[in-house]
């Protein structure tokens, strides 16, 4: 695996990644939302997708309806994911990233606390989500794409409190691995990055039901002890994005708010 490399966006020129399309999943809220944002900035295209629609007009509208558009979707539903990849091929051109980025949490509890349908609705979008994306994209994307998961920090250690949760992002991790060993005969990437305790909905939800502050729970999970900015992972995105090849394929990358690492390192 290539040394830890640095990723910032802030020195890329636009034209890296002015035109390019993406994909993002979960993109009307917390880090997809902030990647969408950066992306857009730096005269990307994108096609956001959640399941809700409640904040897509606004966030359009946000955005510049010349450079991004919305879809409502269920990573889940197979047809409904065919027909994302169609409507962004339709609308841009075609997909130059593909991010997977949607997820839910579950429940926050011992195993005693979860329910089968809990943990059923967590792997179904977490991991099979991240599949079908993958499955339905890659055939319509070129050499030189690049597919990134959001995995998390949660998938690489023990987390008693939300063990399904973390599975799914474990597993998000072997996707990755095979997907980047199957795809690379067609030069497309795949690496999945691994925030910790990021400032997002999902986190405040989190934080609510395990009825501690957001700057608690990055005290016991993540090594820098600090909450992360979804800016600064959208940050590492562009990065990505900008700054094609710079990270092997297949890598898992540790995102903190001060370092970016490949796992293992």
């Amino acid at each position: 695996m290539t040394a830890a490399p640095t990723l910032r966006a802030s020195g890329f020129a636009k034209g890296e990644i002015a035109g390019k399309v993406t994909l993002i999943t979960g993109g009307t809220a917390g880090i997809g939302l902030a990647t969408a944002r950066r992306l857009v900035a730096e005269g990307g295209k994108v096609m956001t997708a959640a399941r809700a629609r409640d904040r897509a007009r606004r966030v359009v509208a946000e955005l510049d309806t010349d450079q991004a558009a919305f879809q409502q979707v269920d990573v889940s539903d197979e047809a409904a994911v065919a027909a994302l990849i169609e409507a962004t091929v339709e609308r841009f051109g075609r997909i130059d990233c593909l991010f997977n980025n949607a997820g839910v949490e579950g429940t926050v509890g011992p195993m005693a606390a979860w329910s089968a349908d809990d943990v059923d609705e967590v792997l179904s979008v977490n991991v099979k989500g991240a599949f079908l994306c993958m499955k339905h994209a890659a055939p319509r994307m070129q050499p030189g794409s690049l597919i990134i998961n959001t995995s998390s920090l949660l998938g690489t250690i023990p987390m008693p409190l939300a063990a399904p949760y973390a599975a799914s992002k474990a597993a998000l991790l072997s996707l990755t691995r095979s997907a980047a060993a199957e795809l690379a005969e067609r030069g497309i990437s795949v690496i999945a990055i691994c925030p910790g305790v990021v400032d997002t909905p999902m986190m405040d939800r989190v934080s609510h039901a395990a009825g501690a502050p957001k700057p608690a729970l990055a005290e016991m999970v993540c090594p820098s002890r600090r909450v992360m900015s979804p800016d600064a992972v959208a940050e590492v995105v562009a990065s990505l994005l900008g700054a094609k090849g710079s990270v092997e394929t297949g890598s898992a990358l540790r995102v903190g708010p001060d370092a970016v690492e490949p796992i293992g390192a």
